[in-house]
């Protein structure tokens, strides 16, 4: 067997084994970073998600191959989510799923809200970056809706 050929086996072999693994311990604080950045949106608690971002904290989403920077710094975001928590009173979000790699926190994210037709739910990929203990990036992926 070639050497590319068995590089490729033992990634594949570490890869599927790689869900089974515990998180270690700044996996675990990143993912609790974003799980308090997310109690704090669910609670429309602006300071406390303000508190949780890095002064240069930037928020992009991301569309085909492009890249789109919707928000940069903190100051920015507070007045983005004033505007869209009265927009939007009933607006919450929900972790589906998790997946930890040092800074980086991959999750499935599950927005509700009500609108004159009734509830509205979309689900996203949003991908958060974690340094020092703060929300240091954030990529959106397109939603789907249902």
């Amino acid at each position: 067997m070639s050497f590319p050929a068995t590089q490729l086996l033992l990634t594949i072999g570490l890869v599927c084994h790689w869900p089974a693994q515990a998180l270690g311990q700044s996996d675990t604080a990143a993912l609790a970073v974003v799980r308090a950045y997310m109690e704090a949106y669910n609670s429309h608690d602006v300071d406390g998600v303000v508190r949780m971002l890095s002064p240069d904290f930037t928020w992009l989403s991301l569309s085909g191959d492009s890249v789109t920077v919707e928000v940069r710094g903190a100051s920015a975001v507070r007045a983005s989510l004033v505007q869209y928590f009265r927009a939007f009173p009933s607006a919450r979000s929900e972790i589906e799923g998790a997946t930890v790699l040092g800074p980086w926190v991959t999750v499935r994210e599950r927005a509700h809200w009500q609108s004159a037709a009734g509830p509205r739910s979309q689900a996203a990929i949003s991908v958060y970056e974690v340094r020092g203990g703060l929300l240091r990036r954030v990529w959106y992926y397109p939603v789907v809706k249902s």
